[in-house]
């Protein structure tokens, strides 16, 4: 394979297709599936106000996101969703759950459900901290 110009690209496309490369790549060594695990919660309309979503990745959970509608917290949803997709992957193998938070998301929130710091990057992405929290399930 000969050798091109190396150019700029800022794209998203570009970020998806390395993305894709790697993923494959890394098929050929780790045979294990990654299967996607979620739940929504909706009001009374049907309008959706919160939700979780992330992927059992053989031992492990890996928790990509959880939000609950400002208006709908405090009333046990995010405890509710997080539970559930814990019970989940559980189903699926898991036997550990790993997500990151910021320092002004929900570090405590995370922490009352047995989710313990094993890393921390401070000064992110200029005065804050992101913690990767990992949990036995």
């Amino acid at each position: 394979m000969k050798r091109s110009d190396i150019v700029a690209d800022n794209s998203n496309e570009l970020s998806d297709w390395l993305k894709n490369q790697v993923v494959a790549f890394n098929q050929d060594h780790w045979p294990v599936e990654r299967k996607n695990v979620g739940f929504s919660i909706c009001d009374e309309q049907g309008e959706r106000i919160g939700g979780i979503a992330g992927r059992s990745f053989g031992n492990w959970l890996l928790i990509d996101w959880l939000w609950v509608h400002p208006e709908a917290r405090g009333q046990g949803y995010a405890s509710e969703l997080l539970g559930k997709l814990e019970h989940a992957a559980a189903t699926l193998g898991a036997t550990k759950a790993v997500l990151d938070t910021l320092e002004f998301q929900a570090p405590q929130f995370y922490r009352r459900h047995g989710y313990e710091e094993v890393f921390a990057m401070p000064d992110y992405p200029l005065d804050g901290r992101r913690s990767y929290m990992v949990k036995m399930l």
